[in-house]
């Protein structure tokens, strides 16, 4: 974890004389070389599995390595299931190595659309009916996949898709779009991740796609790259918010604002951890600005990436490209961000005042956030028309008028954003200017005459 050996397991059989009706029971010992009051290490290993599918195919491995090896007993506690799947690519900063279940040698075979097609239906079916377990048909145990909506992994080589087996590592993730709950959503997604690059804000590439008449959204996973010299693909040791906090992954929403981390640790991290820390955290202002201006309100601790490389010897940080952003706006789900900016989640109420009291929470230059948050409110509704026209062309879209809608609704809600936060910005700096021109005679005057003088207005200081 974090790059260093966090976590032994070890599965010992109880004593002869001890065995019940011939049957061994495991004896599970776990020694974590941090501190132990860090965090629940139960709950941390717990989110490095699925999040809605069922265990089952994870269930079954684990079970069948205990019986291997002499040990009979449950399999459903989380360490054991990680003890006995070391090739399956468990999300962020986290791998295991076993030394009683050998991982599966690595392998990529071809897939035709049709093959995908049929994949995807699968991870649907698991998604939308997790309390039933995998289907016998379901291929693949990738829990760094998981999430609310049926995904698959893939890798491209050669211009042609192949699934990963054993330790082979993904490429591509694609996500099925359920229509009947959300339509137009793989074609928005595409929409949203185009106007983040338009924007300047560093996104993975993504486009929708149909396989065997199932939508999905493909996006490039940007936590691999291939080594050039032998064509093997290599993780990057990336982790989310949640996890380079050490806080469970389960707690991604702010649950009525109440929940940790929020934005001050993540700009902490960039601060302590980035080799360019001011760069990287300008970026992330950009990046929580776009998302505020395309109502995407589901950025929360588990969608925000950090990725770690070497320079000069030392580890180092850097946002990592941003995926799954969509927008709510024109659909049913809440007007809401998932972690509120200076606390505030809904997206209506956050204005200059908000973006000033984000700063001073983050430890920011005030002035200079501000600025970048008008820069990309006035530059948004343009971005999402051009970002609309370039999918347009390049997607392949089921339901291209239910994406068609809601782009139009995004660019209005966008130019309604832009047009309010610009005036609010005016009228403050309004004020602020009248509070400093007043001439120097008046102000004693109005003393003497037992006038009060004007509150600040609101998200200034006194000194404005």
């Amino acid at each position: 974890m974090h790059g260093q050996h966090a976590l032994t397991l070890s599965v010992e059989t109880t004593r002869a004389d001890k065995v019940d009706h011939g049957h061994a029971w495991p004896m599970l010992s776990v020694a974590w070389s941090t501190e132990p009051d860090a965090f629940d290490i139960g709950l941390w290993i717990d989110d490095c599995l699925p999040e809605n599918g069922s265990r089952e195919p994870f269930n079954a491995r684990a079970g069948s390595a205990m019986i291997e090896r002499g040990v009979r007993g449950t399999a459903g506690a989380a360490p054991l299931i990680a003890w006995a799947n070391p090739d399956v690519e468990y999300p962020g900063a986290v791998t295991f190595e076993s030394v009683c279940a050998e991982p599966e040698q690595p392998s990529y075979a071809p897939l035709s659309d049709t093959e995908i097609g049929e994949r995807l239906y699968e991870a649907w079916r698991v998604a939308n009916a997790a309390h039933k377990g995998h289907p016998a048909s379901y291929p693949e145990r990738r829990t760094s996949l998981s999430g609310m909506r049926g995904k698959i992994g893939l890798a491209r080589i050669d211009g042609q898709w192949h699934a990963p087996h054993g330790t082979a590592l993904s490429t591509w993730i694609a996500k099925h779009e359920d229509s009947r709950r959300l339509r137009g959503e793989a074609g928005i997604e595409s929409l949203c991740q185009e106007t983040m690059r338009l924007l300047g804000v560093p996104s993975a590439n993504t486009r929708a796609r149909v396989f065997a008449d199932q939508q999905c959204v493909l996006s490039e996973r940007c936590d691999r790259r291939t080594d050039p010299r032998t064509g093997q693909v290599i993780a990057i040791h990336q982790e989310d918010f949640a996890q380079a906090t050490s806080w469970p992954g389960g707690m991604k929403y702010d649950g009525g604002s109440k929940q940790e981390p929020r934005w001050p640790a993540a700009y902490a991290l960039l601060r302590e951890h980035a080799l360019f820390a001011q760069l990287e955290s300008e970026k992330l202002t950009r990046m929580l600005a776009v998302t505020w201006m395309l109502g995407h309100g589901d950025l929360h601790r588990r969608n925000l990436g950090f990725t770690h490389f070497h320079n000069d010897g030392r580890r180092h940080i850097r946002l990592a490209p941003m995926y799954d952003v969509s927008s709510a706006v024109g659909t049913h789900l809440d007007q809401t961000l998932a972690i509120g900016i200076a606390r505030q989640q809904q997206l209506s109420e956050i204005g200059v005042r908000q973006w000033l009291a984000h700063a001073e929470q983050c430890g920011l230059d005030p002035n200079r956030t501000l600025q970048i948050a008008l820069r990309t409110a006035s530059e948004a509704p343009d971005a999402v028309a051009t970002a609309r026209n370039t999918v347009r062309t390049r997607d392949e879209n089921r339901h291209q008028s239910a994406v068609d809608r809601r782009a139009e609704k995004m660019i209005q809600y966008a130019e309604r954003r832009r047009r309010v936060f610009t005036e609010e910005q005016t009228r403050r700096s309004g004020r602020a200017s009248s509070l400093t021109t007043r001439s120097p005679e008046s102000r004693p005057r109005a003393a003497a005459e037992g006038a009060t003088a004007p509150p600040p207005a609101p998200g200034s200081s006194i000194t404005d």
